[in-house]
């Protein structure tokens, strides 16, 4: 299957309770992501991380499937046309 680039905008709104399981599961993915940006709001208790990742639509629908199996997570996904 052919690889492309991805872009998951990943928003936590419990980061107390979920931001080290989130961290964990981007690990396991870290060979396939090619950028990380954070963007925590700590006195909301949120956080916003924005990846640019180059995987399958195998890959990626397991990442943003596990995501967002994750209470208090949301992802939205973006396959790049190039």
């Amino acid at each position: 299957m052919e690889t492309k680039f991805h872009t998951l905008t990943i928003t936590i709104y419990n980061r107390d309770e979920v931001y080290d399981r989130v961290g964990e599961l981007l690990h396991s993915f870290a060979d396939k992501i090619s950028l990380r940006v954070g963007y925590p709001v700590p006195d909301q208790n949120i956080s916003i991380i924005f990846i640019i990742v180059k995987a399958t639509t195998d890959e990626i629908g397991a990442l943003s499937g596990k995501l967002g199996q994750i209470s208090s997570v949301k992802v939205k996904s973006t396959t790049l046309k190039i």
